[in-house]
């Protein structure tokens, strides 16, 4: 009946299927996180696959999993292991067997199928498994190997001992049906039948492991390689074993000498077994070619001493030694936990420079790993490839930041290679460059790149609208791909290479965003079990091949953070379940000896690697910026008392979790009441968010409020005002760069977005400049340094492949720019909510392969669109947060949403930036008008930044019912010949700077005629300087800065471009440029009268046929002049400079002032006349004139005329607030008054405020204003320079500059009377 029923269920299943046309498969089978994993350390192996379907909204409802022993009895549904029969479940991660219990050595085989919602799956292809020898009683054989330094070897500094090479030649009994090999080699080996080496592609093989406690086998099927008559060999290498220094015994464990184990089991098809094992019965020589092998040294290889056939039948080792039986190892011995590491080809070197003594390699990227050569030359020829990550000036090896690692791989030749291919075996390098010595007539194709490091997938890819945060991505993906070797660690160039804690407490987590790093970290916690001290102490480096048990809760905080990673990405809490005791030992360790009234005193390394001040410093010398010790051990003690409760209530430890819980409150309140300052009402400015109340922690680091914010520490009735204190530590203190070191960044980014500043934490990851990711890409890294500043500071202190200043730069990325994030484990429930609010991030397109399947989120956007491609995995579900409110719930599947993104106030009605990516990188200073057929225009300078000579001016458009702006058209430029007469207005000689040195504009009529040829084929790159040809353009043309441009559309139709070119603004001359398309093609440029400038800032009005230009100098302090242009006359007149009263300015008085009505004056002030710049025109409903202008005075200055402009009241104060920022203002035509301002009254005793918020302002008279609106308010600043009309359309149309990247556009309406 039963086997009537099993019948049936397959029967049924299989028709499902073909019915849905196969639309549900399983794929990507593991076991332990493993595909086909052989010698297993577990008789209770898990079982996980992933579930793929054409068709949305799949969920799985039930699977049958089955194990036999034969591959024979799984192709025919025979479960004879196991058979799970149908489990009505959703469950397809880490489910354990539970059949018969399975022994050492056995060989399985096993597939799954599932039942869903959408239909049922097939049988998976068969996959198999095998259990290692999990007892010592399994294993037959002795531990074999060479106790003692034989002659050449040594200890010390720079040891060196040759490789150990075994054989020994075995007999089959008969046909053979099965042979598993079992290779445990101390510390690396490479491991060969009958010649042939197995494990291809392995390297550094075993993963390193405190071999006190833990030893890794590798298991092997070699039945293919067996014959009647083996030969068996092993060589061996010293790894981590034999330590590459032993200078300093109490420093570096000494293992012991290089030892092998082997076990190969053969089964023979009778079913007989036999064991062949080693034994003292093995031969044994160390005089093979391999003569030394040092990680952090190199290899040298001597092939003269090659020894053919040295693994085959029949070798003639009568020169070999017995292989003695060694010491036993204190380490138990583990099966496979993780898979082995690899090598992996990277490519040829991009250039190879010939020098007088070597070629310098050149493989344009900083990895890890080794060189091949094609080895040619004579016998005892020696080849040397030396490795380095950086040149000096010279174009040599940079080799200080080597330390004493020689880091260098030595061939001699036996010459008879002929081209043959070789590179090291046991010895890897952190390389970019490498210098090669005594190689003759050097190819690219002679050498190739291999990166080694442990095999894995990689699992998440993310690109972004910035080019600069996608170089820092990949290069944070080279660092960690560097820096996986069997273990997490540092620096692998130099004498280190050290498993660091410090470095992956929250590393770890974005690290698993970018490789299936489970296995590895699973591994790790492993070795962090088992590498604590008796007492609960951790060394900081574990395995603890340096023994530094320091004591601090900051670096092995990675013990329980990165078992809650492994549970919240990948849903394996085999780490948690096995760590706790250790960790809660630790905790009782750090409580009993350093805690006390709940503050944990003890800390070793503070906010580590925290920018310094100045680039020629390691570590700042300010204590201003260094966090408080105790602070941040109570804080992580905190954190990690709360994961305790997390981790102790999963396993029903009802006490346990109660403590943790209790301990975690009274810390808390010891926390804040040692370390919170709040003192209320102390802004300068209440309510702007850079200048925050007193309310923070310890001395008021970002690092400090953030660990306190990230831990859940801060009450919420003051997380706006310390999250406030940590965004003006960024903006102010920092100048908007990163201020905290790593465990600060830990936190940072996601601390910034949590809490409201999403585009802070953006800036910080788009940052080229220092200290940021951004600028170590930017001067040629292409991985990640150890230091900030790491080309400036003492190089020789630098790692150029590092992870550690990562912090939760990743996490970050994935999370809040792809927006994936989960509720629960393992992503089973998605959350794809990007930060949209972020302005200049346009597009991403982030994956991630989750445990269920890749979940993809690509988006596009605008200011006010969205489009949105998502892709979710079988077997999952997800909510989708629009940026318009709504939330989506949604099943696996492909989907597609578009989404208006609401503007931040009702009143803007558009907003867009002119351009996504522009030719230049820096613009501001923008103008805008209107034409009659309800096109606009704008223009605005742009260049490398405001007074380099590239900068020129340039016009956007966007025609009348366009959905975007046009792209920017070059329409004036500062370039000259020397010698004419435009040259000499300017004041262009042949010391000023070549035209090459930017943009040249093409030329209509005489101007420049002769260079035309020249200039138009003349194309300049702001990005890549280095591939502007300067001597394509005639030294003859000079250039300089073009400075704010003014549009004005006459009443022709006709555009008029005012703008100025000078080295600084006390040499500006003023020009003009004229449109008759619609700014689409600009006249050459004329020259305005001497000595005047035109509209300096803001746009002119036409009164009774004049053009009224608002203008002012600041060559001899600030005046306000007004320069007025007859239109039916065509001559100019100055009116001015106007006077103006004194009064206080700013910075000349106390910063104890409260009244600058009543100032304080530093000693030697006194009033001056108000200097006043940039008006804009008011037209008074009494037909009067009103200029508004900024000033010194932390107000606005006005100015009043009664004749159209031929004279002007004394320079006054008004009411309205000045930041020291340009303003402009417009009358409407129903008299209204708009102003568009940099809300802000600038501090007594400074000279400039922020220049944010922007705001918009009206008023009825000129003199009473009312605020209207924000357009915008984030403490980034420099938003500023405003331009604002009423268009044809009636509408008000607004242009500023957006953080001198860009130029925003909005139209707004007024709100209703």
């Amino acid at each position: 009946m039963n086997r009537f029923l099993k019948c049936l269920t397959t029967f049924v299943l299989l028709i499902t299927a073909l019915q849905t046309g196969a639309a549900v498969t399983v794929k990507n089978l593991t076991v332990e996180g493993m595909a086909n994993p052989l010698g297993l350390d577990t008789a209770l192996p898990r079982f996980s696959w992933m579930t793929a379907s054409d068709k949305k909204n799949t969920m799985q409802t039930g699977y049958q999993i089955l194990v036999a022993s034969s591959l024979d009895n799984l192709n025919h549904d025979k479960g004879d292991v196991w058979d799970s029969k149908i489990v009505t479940s959703d469950r397809q991660l880490w489910v354990p067997y539970e059949g018969r219990k399975l022994k050492s050595g056995c060989y399985l085989y096993w597939k799954v199928r599932v039942t869903t919602n959408q239909g049922n799956s097939a049988w998976s292809e068969p996959q198999y498994f095998s259990i290692g020898l999990l007892s010592e009683n399994d294993w037959s054989g002795r531990w074999i190997g060479l106790e003692g330094l034989q002659q050449g070897e040594q200890m010390g500094m720079h040891t060196r001992l040759a490789a150990r090479m075994l054989r020994k030649e075995f007999k089959a009994k008969g046909k053979i049906s099965r042979a598993l090999a079992y290779v445990a080699g101390l510390g690396l080996y490479t491991f060969y039948i009958n010649g042939t080496r197995v494990g291809k592609g392995e390297a550094l093989t075993p993963s390193p492991s405190d071999y006190r406690k833990s030893i890794y086998f590798n298991t092997y099927d070699v039945t293919s390689l067996l014959q009647a008559d083996n030969a068996v060999g092993i060589v061996l290498g010293n790894g981590r074993f034999f330590p590459m220094r032993l200078e300093k015994p109490y420093k570096v464990t000494f293992f012991g000498f290089p030892k092998c184990r082997i076990n190969i089991c053969v089964t023979y098809a009778d079913g007989s077994t036999e064991t062949w094992a080693t034994d003292q019965t093995w031969k044994l020589t160390t005089e093979g070619p391999i003569r030394a092998n040092n990680e952090y040294d190199g290899e040298t290889y001597d092939a003269r001493k090659e020894m053919k056939g040295w693994a085959q039948v029949g070798f003639n080792g009568g020169s070999w030694q017995p292989a003695q039986r060694c010491a036993l190892p204190d380490g138990a011995l583990h099966g496979k936990v993780m898979p082995t590491m690899t090598e992996q080809p990277y490519g040829h070197p991009v250039s190879i420079t010939k020098r007088e003594d070597c070629y310098i390699l050149d493989f344009g990227q900083n990895m890890a790993g080794w060189v091949s050569m094609n080895v040619r030359g004579t016998a005892g020829d020696t080849l040397r490839l030396k490795y380095a990550e950086r040149l000096n000036v010279d174009g040599s090896l940079y080799l200080d930041n080597l330390r004493n690692a020689l880091s260098e791989d030595i061939y001699v030749c036996n010459g008879t290679e002929n081209g043959r291919p070789w590179r090291s075996t046991f010895a890897y390098h952190g390389f970019r460059y490498v210098a090669v010595y005594g190689y003759r007539n050097a190819q690219a194709s002679d050498f190739m790149a291999y990166t080694v490091g442990d095999e894995m997938a990689q699992t998440g890819s993310l690109t972004t609208s910035d080019s600069t945060l996608n170089k820092v991505i990949r290069n944070a993906i080279w660092g960690i791909k560097s820096n996986y070797k069997g273990m997490p660690v540092d620096c692998p160039q130099r004498n280190e290479r050290q498993p660091w804690l410090g470095d992956r407490s929250a590393g770890c987590l974005g690290e698993s965003f970018v490789f299936n790093n489970e296995r590895l970290y699973t591994k790790w916690m492993r070795d962090l079990t088992e590498g604590q001290r008796y007492d609960g102490a951790m060394s900081n480096v574990t395995p603890a091949f340096w023994n530094y048990f320091e004591d601090n809760m900051t670096w092995p905080s990675v013990f329980p953070f990165a078992c809650d990673m492994l549970y919240r990405q990948y849903g394996n809490a085999e780490a948690i379940v096995n760590s706790y005791a250790a960790i809660k030992k630790w905790l009782n360790h750090m409580t009993s000896e350093y805690m006390h009234d709940y503050i944990i005193t003890k800390d070793k390394y503070g906010d580590w690697c925290m920018p310094p001040e100045k680039l020629e410093l390691i570590h700042s010398n300010d204590p201003t910026r260094q966090t408080d010790g105790k602070l941040l051990s109570t804080a992580y003690g905190i954190r990690i008392m709360q994961l305790m409760e997390q981790f102790a209530s999963m396993q029903h430890l009802t006490a346990d979790s109660a403590m943790w819980h209790d301990t975690r409150a009274k810390m808390i309140e010891a926390f804040n009441r040692n370390f919170l300052t709040c003192k209320r009402g102390t802004s300068l400015r209440p309510g702007h968010v850079l200048y925050p109340d007193s309310v923070f922690y310890g001395n008021n680091t970002a690092t400090a409020n953030l660990v306190a914010l990230a831990f859940g520490i801060v009450p919420d009735s003051l997380k706006a005002e310390v999250v406030k204190n940590v965004v003006q530590n960024i903006i102010v203190r920092g100048n908007g760069h990163i201020t905290c070191g790593i465990i600060g960044t830990s936190w940072l980014m996601r601390g910034l977005s949590d809490n409201g500043f999403a585009d802070v934490a953006y800036l910080l990851a788009t940052c080229s400049t220092y200290p940021s990711w951004g600028y170590m890409a930017a001067n040629g890294a292409t991985t990640i340094w150890e230091l900030w500043n790491g080309d400036k500071a003492n190089p020789a202190m630098n790692s150029g492949n590092h992870v550690m200043l990562l912090g939760d730069l990743l996490t970050w990325c994935w999370q809040y720019l792809g927006g994936i994030r989960q509720q629960g484990t393992a992503y089973k429930h998605l959350v794809l909510k990007p930060s949209f609010e972020i302005e200049d991030l346009f597009h991403v397109d982030a994956s991630y392969e989750t445990p269920y399947g890749v979940v993809r989120s690509k988006w596009q956007k605008t200011l006010q669109q969205l489009s949105w491609d998502v892709e979710i995995p079988a077997n999952t579900t997800a909510d989708v947060f629009l940026p318009n409110g709504e939330v989506k719930h949604i099943g696996s599947g492909q989907w597609h949403f578009d989404s208006d993104i609401p503007t931040s106030s009702p009143l803007i009605k558009t907003d867009e930036f002119l351009y996504e990516r522009a030719p230049f990188p820096s613009a501001h200073a923008s103008t805008v008008t209107q034409l009659k057929n309800g096109d606009l225009v704008a223009a605005y300078f742009g260049g490398t930044f405001e007074r380099n000579p590239d900068v020129c001016i340039w016009v956007s458009r966007k025609p009348k019912g366009a959905k975007a702006w046009e792209a920017p058209i070059l329409a004036a430029d500062g370039v000259f010949e020397v010698g004419s007469e435009d040259a000499l207005k300017a004041g262009v000689t042949r010391q000023t700077t070549a035209a090459a040195y930017g943009p040249v504009k093409v030329r209509k009529s005489q101007d420049l005629k002769k260079y035309q040829s020249q200039i138009s084929q003349w194309h300049y790159d702001y990005y890549n300087k280095a591939l502007n040809d300067t001597t394509k353009l005639s030294p003859n043309l000079r250039r300089l800065a073009c400075w704010n441009p003014v549009l004005y559309t006459m009443p022709n139709g006709e555009i008029w471009l005012f703008y100025k070119v000078g080295a600084n603004i006390s040499g500006w001359t003023g020009w003009l440029v004229k449109s008759k398309d619609g700014g689409k093609t600009w006249s050459d440029r004329e020259a305005l009268p001497k000595g005047f400038l035109g509209p300096i800032k803001n746009k002119p009005e036409i009164i009774n046929n004049r053009l009224v230009c608002p203008s002012s100098t600041e060559s001899d302090g600030w005046r306000f002049h007004v320069e007025i242009l007859d239109l039916a006359t065509g001559k100019w007149k100055y009116v001015g400079p106007v006077d103006a009263d004194s009064c206080a300015i700013t910075d000349d008085v106390e910063p104890t002032t409260t009244d600058m009505a009543h100032p304080i004056y530093k000693p030697g002030k006194g009033p001056k006349p108000i200097y006043s710049i940039q008006p804009s025109i008011l037209k008074l409903a009494d037909g009067r004139l009103q200029v508004l202008m900024r000033t010194h005075n932390g107000r606005l200055a006005q100015s009043f005329s009664s004749d159209g402009g031929d004279t002007w009241s004394k320079v006054t104060l008004s009411s309205l607030p000045s930041t020291q920022s340009g303003t402009d203002a417009v009358t409407l035509s129903d008299g209204t008054h708009v102003l568009v301002y940099n809300n802000f009254s600038t501090l007594p005793g400074t000279k400039k405020g922020p220049r944010t918020p922007l705001d918009v302002a009206i008023s009825k008279d000129g003199q009473h204003w009312k605020h209207v609106l924000a357009l915008e308010d984030s403490p980034i600043n420099q938003y500023s320079y405003p331009a604002v009309i009423q268009g044809t359309d009636g509408k008000i149309h607004i242009v500023y500059t957006w953080r001198r990247q860009r130029i925003s556009y909005k139209c707004i309406s007024l709100p209703a009377e």
